[in-house]
């Protein structure tokens, strides 16, 4: 039998093993191939606007699934490696040269890679006019992109990931080439050694994962700004000591209550996870860091999504609204004859006529009464009330402020002059949303009382005098709706003197569209990392599925029947993989939760949203993964054989 034929047989023989690899190796060769096509499209050269962000964005994100899948590969390259070492040296004995053994181990990594890349690039053929689908809905190109799948793309992946493959299956005979037929015999027999508790690492990672709690739980947005990385590093450092010498500290302590220790079940369980958290832990600590990583991630790209989205609404609160001249006739006619052309209908018309008043030559603001405030759904949501006293006011700033206490602070006293008379105004800050669309020369909003509005009107010049006409839609989201915006926005793009039309559609869409595509980008990016970090929890429960096997037939032969043994060892493999998860849930729920501080919202419902999707997906894994390990240990049958 020839040497290929033996890795050949090598490769079929461990299929189990090497099943999550070589899946987590093509997802990752898929997903690189459908970036790379994207960015080298013809089309994304320049020839739409804002092609070559995207270009660039999509290059980033490539160059982040290549290093993630190189450090996956070599970590899981060494973790097969160190478990073959007894039949490497077995070989050995045989007769088998080194250079033999270089050759074999060269060849099955010449198989998986040939696989992984086949596969890889197979589904990507599959799967690349579904993603340019998405990616022109995304960025509302007039057309969608061809399909495009060049020699330079296929060249790329295959010399990125074929190189990947190569210095990975050197590194991995490094170990290999410097250790004796002894010390290889001999790498699965070196005896377990009892699991200690060391109080100091402990007390270190407790402290460490507080401390960072307790900075990403401040109430200013300043300090969390300034603690994003010493937390991150505060956090994932505590974590590797606290799941280490906690997991010993507390099994060490159920085992020394006799009477939960000696019932069947805890005492098979906590017995075997002692040595098994004490050899994982580092692996464990390390995947819930990443698993935090992940869901913090996708979780802020989506919480940027709505926040952006929803800040559009808060400049913008109306689908439809034009700002002329009130002596000029109204264009209000031609507005409603472009909404009924367009299919829109069902519209609320609110009517105003008010001025453009200067607080301070800084704080331009538009005239509104109290009552239109009032009426107007706003972003927020929430209807405050004017400051007691004649002179009242609201001043509504068009955007977020990163100040906690804006709502508790008194009205500042303020002046107001319109032409010949001069208002004492109590003045209020307001972040909550603009009742009114942003206009030319008046980003702001003051709100007075109605009487004092109409007084501020009357006496002002008519030439001052500015008629707002507002038009809600609820169905504003729609194509129709888009459409007539569009074709008002080009009627009425003339001059800042003439009429001027502003609606909500443009600038919802550009955030949507925006980070809609940075989501979708993103969440394809977490899914390698996702499937690399499963993939670390799936190799740990392999390489050490023959001392498994050997544990189970010993307790097989004390009399422990195939379904105490199938009870076990889902209880312990439920315990490695969702301890993890759990851990990186309340890591990334004090991340959320410092986000919704800098962004002065509760944003924690939006990453749980995000960890419930993942959460399926890891249930998903971990079922497949159990099936698979429970049959490659049991070798199909009931009984271990």
């Amino acid at each position: 039998m020839s040497l290929w034929q033996i890795a050949a047989r090598n490769v079929w023989r461990s299929r189990g093993r090497y099943l999550a690899y070589l899946g987590s190796a093509a997802f990752s060769v898929m997903i690189y191939f459908i970036y790379t096509a994207l960015a080298l499209h013809p089309s994304l050269q320049g020839e739409y606007p804002g092609a070559a962000g995207v270009v660039r964005g999509i290059q980033a994100a490539s160059f982040g699934i290549a290093l993630i899948t190189f450090v996956f590969l070599l970590t899981s390259s060494a973790a097969f490696t160190r478990s073959r070492k007894k039949e490497f040296g077995l070989w050995s004995l045989m007769g088998v040269t080194r250079g033999q053994l270089v050759a074999v181990v060269l060849w099955e990594s010449l198989f998986i890679a040939a696989a992984a890349l086949a596969i890889g690039l197979g589904f990507g053929l599959l799967f690349l006019r579904l993603f340019f689908m998405a990616v022109s809905a995304l960025l509302r190109l007039p057309e969608p992109l061809p399909v495009y799948a060049g020699p330079a793309v296929w060249l790329q992946t295959v010399g990125v990931f074929g190189a990947f493959f190569l210095v990975v299956s050197l590194y991995s005979l490094i170990d290999i080439l410097r250790s004796t037929v002894i010390e290889l015999l001999r790498a699965e027999r070196k005896p377990k050694a009892e699991p200690t508790f060391r109080w100091w690492k402990a007390l270190l990672g407790t402290v460490l994962v507080a401390g960072g709690y307790a900075w990403a739980s401040a109430p200013r947005p300043t300090a969390i700004i300034l603690g994003m990385v010493p937390v991150t590093i505060m956090v994932s450092v505590g974590t590797v000591f606290l799941m280490q010498e906690g997991s010993v500290a507390l099994l060490s302590w159920l085992r020394r209550r006799e009477g939960f220790y000696y019932r069947a079940g805890p005492f098979l369980t906590i017995s075997h996870l002692r040595f098994k958290l004490q050899e994982n832990a580092r692996v464990l600590a390390n995947t819930a860091v990443a698993i935090a990583i992940i869901l913090t991630a996708v979780g802020t790209i989506y919480t940027a999504l709505v926040v952006f989205a929803h800040e559009a609404l808060t400049r913008y609160p109306h689908p439809f609204q034009l700002v002329e001249p009130a002596l000029g006739p109204s264009s209000a006619e031609v507005v409603e004859a472009e909404l009924s052309r367009h299919g829109v209908e069902g519209w609320v018309r609110r009517d105003l006529v008010t001025v453009r008043v200067d607080l301070d030559p800084e704080t331009p603001a538009l005239l509104v009464p109290y009552s239109l405030y009032a009426s107007v759904p706003r972003s927020s949501g929430v209807v405050r009330p004017l400051p007691e006293g004649p002179g009242g006011a609201l001043l509504i700033y068009p955007y977020t402020v990163l100040d906690p206490d804006w709502q508790d602070r008194e009205p500042v006293p303020r002046e107001l002059t319109v032409g010949e008379q001069t208002y004492r105004l109590a003045v209020k800050a307001d972040f909550g949303g603009l009742p009114v669309n942003v206009t030319h020369g008046a980003r702001n909003v003051l709100v007075l009382r109605d009487e004092l509005v109409e007084q501020i009107v009357a006496g002002s010049a008519p030439e001052q005098r500015l008629r707002v006409t507002m038009w809600d839609v609820a169905g504003w989201r729609s194509r129709e709706a888009a459409a007539a915006a569009e074709a008002l926005s080009l009627r009425f793009g003339g001059g800042a003197s003439g009429p001027h039309f502003s609606s909500t559609l443009p600038e919802y869409q550009s955030a949507v569209s925006s980070w809609g595509l940075t989501l979708f980008v993103g969440v394809f990016v977490s899914l390698v990392f996702f499937v690399t970090s499963c993939s670390v929890l799936y190799f740990r429960l392999f390489t050490e599925i023959d001392e498994d096997r050997r544990h189970f037939r010993r307790l097989q032969h004390l009399g422990v029947s195939p379904a105490e043994l199938r009870r076990f060892l889902l209880g312990q493999t439920q315990v490695l993989f969702f301890v993890p998860f759990l851990v990186g849930l309340v890591h990334s729920t004090f991340a959320m939760k410092a986000l919704g501080t800098i962004l002065q919202r509760s944003v924690l419902h939006y990453g749980w949203l995000v960890a419930l999707g993942y959460l399926g997906l890891y249930v998903l894994y971990y079922a497949v993964t159990y099936a698979v390990y429970w049959r490659t240990l049991s070798g199909g049958s009931t009984r271990i054989a």
